[in-house]
């Protein structure tokens, strides 16, 4: 019986590095798309780090407000039918919101503060949504877990959980992958009829600012954002909140 555990953790070392030859021999973005949703799904609730427990849930008006606003975005697109998310509003002051495992997407409530329209909110959320539809959250999730860091949470520990939260909160990109994250937001913007300006004048606005939220430090740069959304023109744009429901949205987590 004494060996059990240390023959447990020699069979896990095997299958990490057979793992690990798999993503050396395909590359990172084929194998990540190789793996099922379904199991996406199901390693985003084992790894589930309880970031539902910030959520903003007092207020049953603006929970139905946010709802609507999704719906707005997704589903629109056939290809939608192939993965699913879940938006939260968390009560957190930093000006950021990030996709996880499994299509979870988390807004800040600082975030909804320092947005000025519903559109912006709508656009970053879309650009949110191009991350799982290219599954870049798996990617960067393979890549984190064949770094020393990632092998000791395989093999989990007292801080595991909250060293895989940190991770999702600080994931970066590649400039590639923030750029088909962009071009698919703005796609799902045009198809929604949902005014895409917005989302560039808080792009714009937030590089101008003293503290740059963690989620532009590799988004490509105005000028390439300001092409992109000009190719993106869209037409017969309707408003997706009334000035009192953003009103509500904007505060439904309360103060900070």
């Amino acid at each position: 019986m004494s060996d059990s555990p240390s023959k447990i953790k020699g069979l896990m070392w095997l299958v990490t590095a057979i793992a690990l030859g798999m993503f050396v021999a395909l590359g990172l973005s084929p194998l990540a798309h190789v793996i099922p949703w379904s199991w996406e799904k199901k390693l985003s609730y084992a790894l589930d780090f309880g970031s539902s427990k910030n959520e903003c849930r007092h207020s049953p008006q603006a929970q139905e407000i946010f709802q609507r606003l999704v719906k707005r975005i997704y589903p629109i697109d056939p290809d939608d039918q192939a993965f699913t998310i879940d938006a939260r509003i968390v009560k957190d002051p930093a000006v950021n919101a990030y996709a996880s495992l499994g299509g979870k997407i988390s807004v800040n409530s600082g975030f909804l503060k320092q947005a000025q329209s519903p559109e912006e909110v709508a656009g970053v959320l879309a650009h949110e949504i191009g991350h799982v539809k290219h599954r870049h959250i798996m990617e960067g999730t393979i890549a984190h877990l064949f770094t020393s860091q990632g092998i000791s949470l395989i093999f989990g520990g007292p801080s595991s959980t909250a060293e895989m939260a940190e991770y999702f909160v600080n994931m970066s990109f590649t400039r590639s992958q923030e750029t088909q994250a962009d071009e698919e937001g703005l796609k799902r913007l045009q198809q929604a009829h949902v005014d895409n300006l917005p989302f560039k004048h808080f792009f714009e606005r937030m590089a101008k600012s003293n503290s740059v939220p963690a989620f532009l430090s590799d988004h490509p740069s105005d000028p390439s954002r300001s092409e992109m959304v000009a190719k993106f023109d869209n037409q017969a744009t309707t408003p997706i909140l009334s000035q009192d429901e953003w009103m509500i949205l904007k505060e439904s987590c309360g103060d900070n």
